[in-house]
């Protein structure tokens, strides 16, 4: 085994508590142009815009320059839902939501224990989907970036997670083959399914005890902390000995 790669939100970043402030401070912002808003039908929608917009990436924000101009995109579209459209509060509120975001992203606390760990005896990268400036931002905020030899991010793919090209790009820049990689994250539909369609051994982060409805694309491990992946590493390689021998 020669190269370690990590997802970034929801496996090195913990971002639920970040995005749930932020959008409570960037709802402030709109309630206070519009008052018969209220904020949890404010924020509710705009969940629901963003998850369209981050889940068609290409479609939707690729071609914006910035992460305050994608995120006013999504305020823009949340408030046409009332038929309201006002640039300057939709700036306000993307640059609100983001400024939130980067002093409040941090790292769970099991991550740098277990990267000084690591760093030591492999090749670590991020892989990680979304909009390249946003990425890099965040990894930057949480204070992990000296850790990583690269970072890689989907939108500068033409596609992100679970196309190959990323995972190759990797592979490439590790110089290992697939089997000498572990790819870590927290979706099985990115993370698991991408790792595996490359030969990368797959390891799913499931944080929040998540039970999956469909067993179709399953990880060769599954651990809750990353505290349990240097144990797994280690058992891979007695295996390989073990082959050898």
């Amino acid at each position: 085994m020669k190269a370690i790669f990590f997802d970034f939100d929801g496996t090195l970043a913990d971002d639920g508590d970040s995005i749930s402030e932020a959008l409570g401070k960037a709802c402030e912002v709109v309630c206070r142009r519009w008052p018969e808003l209220t904020g949890a039908e404010l924020a509710a929608c705009y969940r629901q815009v963003s998850d369209v917009a981050w889940g068609d990436y290409d479609g939707h924000l690729r071609h914006l320059s910035s992460p305050e101009a994608m995120l006013a995109m999504v305020w823009n579209q949340t408030l046409a839902r009332w038929g309201l459209r006002d640039p300057a509060v939709e700036q306000e509120a993307a640059k609100t939501y983001w400024q939130h975001r980067l002093r409040t992203c941090q790292a769970y606390p099991d991550v740098v224990p277990v990267l000084q760990h690591l760093s030591a005896r492999f090749h670590l990268s991020v892989l990680t989907n979304g909009a390249p400036a946003m990425q890099r931002a965040k990894l930057t905020a949480t204070g992990l970036t000296p850790f990583f030899r690269q970072v890689f991010v989907g939108g500068e793919f033409a596609r992100g997670k679970p196309d190959p090209a990323i995972f190759r790009a990797a592979l490439e820049a590790a110089d290992c083959q697939p089997h000498q990689a572990a790819h870590i994250g927290d979706s099985l539909a990115h993370d698991i399914v991408g790792a595996q369609g490359v030969g990368i051994h797959s390891v799913w982060i499931n944080r929040r005890g998540f039970n999956p409805a469909s067993r179709d694309h399953m990880p060769d491990c599954e651990i809750t902390s990353l505290a349990h992946l240097p144990e797994y590493l280690d058992r891979l390689a007695d295996e390989r000995i073990l082959e050898k021998n």
